[in-house]
């Protein structure tokens, strides 16, 4: 007969297991594991092996929603922006608009989700950076638990390496 002291010991290593397994250990497929809402945890990027903050500062906020049926949607920006002087946005100065659209990224669009690569292809129909509006781009993901990496691939850019990565936690 076991002891109650022993079933309870087994019980709750049993919890923890259940809790700590990603959600891919219950079948579940990336796309499955990806939908919902993410919020920024941080995000940095590595510049010929050397990682430096990214453009958003050491903390910045912001929300990636990807919906079941193939809708994403990415906003994030630097924490504490500076408001404008007007309350109106179209009565901004040139040095306020400038601040606000460095300290600033949106888009949305259409994703489709590569379960051998661990990637993602995003097509932007919408981008506050106008170059990226109609592009499509690939991401690499990584979900553990309530974690989501997304990288971007490695990129050359004046002979170094550069790779863009977010971390984000499951909406709360």
């Amino acid at each position: 007969m076991p002891q109650p002291l022993g079933r309870f010991l087994q019980l709750a290593l049993g919890a923890a297991y259940v809790a700590l397994v990603p959600p891919s250990a219950y079948g579940q497929s990336l796309k499955e594991q990806l939908h919902g809402t993410w919020t920024i945890v941080s995000a940095a990027r590595v510049v010929g092996g050397v990682e430096e903050p990214d453009f958003l500062g050491q903390d910045p906020v912001g929300r990636f929603m990807f919906a079941p049926d193939g809708h994403m949607c990415f906003n994030a920006m630097r924490r504490n922006r500076s408001k404008f002087v007007s309350p109106s946005f179209q009565a901004a100065t040139s040095e306020e608009k400038s601040a606000a659209y460095d300290s600033y990224i949106g888009y949305c669009g259409r994703y489709e989700v590569n379960e051998q690569e661990r990637s993602i292809v995003m097509q932007f129909e919408l981008s506050s950076f106008p170059n990226w509006t109609g592009t499509t781009q690939n991401r690499f993901v990584d979900v553990t638990g309530t974690r989501l990496r997304i990288s971007t691939p490695p990129r050359l850019s004046e002979g170094k390496e550069i790779v863009n990565t977010i971390l984000w936690e499951r909406g709360k």
